[in-house]
């Protein structure tokens, strides 16, 4: 029983880590995005800053790309932990 107990415990500690993680990847893809959004803005008005523009672009999509795969690797580690205790569970 203490090891389910023991299981229990560190998959609530790996859920909060990554909705904690979850939250903060959301967090600076939003603001990624608002740059790009008050860019494209601003291009519309003023088409001469097209060029920063597509800088801006190509600088953020990469660090979208970094957060998304952090989470992703957080959110697979997750899950492996979970199939690790449920074959170990099943063996008993």
């Amino acid at each position: 029983m203490k090891h389910a107990d023991n299981h229990n415990d560190q998959m609530r500690k790996q859920l909060e880590a990554l909705h904690q993680n979850l939250r903060t990847v959301r967090h600076g893809i939003n603001n990624h995005v608002a740059v790009i959004m008050a860019m494209a803005e601003l291009t519309q008005r003023n088409p001469a800053q097209c060029a920063k523009l597509a800088q801006i672009c190509l600088e953020k999509a990469p660090q979208i790309s970094a957060a998304m795969g952090g989470f992703s690797e957080l959110f697979d580690g997750t899950l492996s932990l979970q199939e690790e205790f449920q074959n170990h569970s099943g063996t008993r």
